[in-house]
């Protein structure tokens, strides 16, 4: 007998594994992580509004993990951790290894990546550290 969707759902999220990526600080690197970010999604459960949410603050994430942490030209690694917990909610960290980048005071058309993660997420924290900078967020279940 096949169970309600829902049931499906909450099947995929009790046995769904942790992401853990490391990728190279490249700019061209940010298609591949959003693909193996997609693919973790669909065999975690999630989808609708909740993936097209984890989608934008992972990408935003590590955006700017990329052009930020690591102005000098020299690229480094940026790390991302995904994992769903009992109720659904999705908690992720994207860490970069680089030198942490004041906003400017008028951003201009630029510098909105921290508010959107802000505003899709019920929690945020922004570590700062001399060995690099980690975004921590959690999108609730929809």
């Amino acid at each position: 007998m096949n169970g309600s969707r829902r049931e499906d759902v909450d099947r995929a999220r009790a046995h769904a594994v942790p992401l853990a990526l490391r990728f190279s600080g490249l700019p061209g690197e940010l298609a591949g992580m959003r693909k193996v970010v997609r693919d973790w999604a669909s065999s975690a459960g999630l989808s609708g509004e909740l993936l097209e949410d984890l989608q934008l603050v992972v990408g935003e994430a590590a955006a700017n993990a990329i052009e930020h942490g690591y102005r000098s030209g020299e690229p480094g690694s940026v790390d991302l951790w995904l994992a769903v917990d009992d109720n659904g909610a999705v908690h992720g960290r994207v860490r970069d290894y680089g030198t942490w980048r004041q906003q400017p005071a008028d951003p201009g058309d630029r510098g909105r990546g921290l508010a959107l993660i802000r505003a899709l997420s019920t929690q945020v924290s922004l570590n700062r550290r001399s060995d690099g900078t980690e975004v921590s967020f959690t999108l609730p279940d929809m």
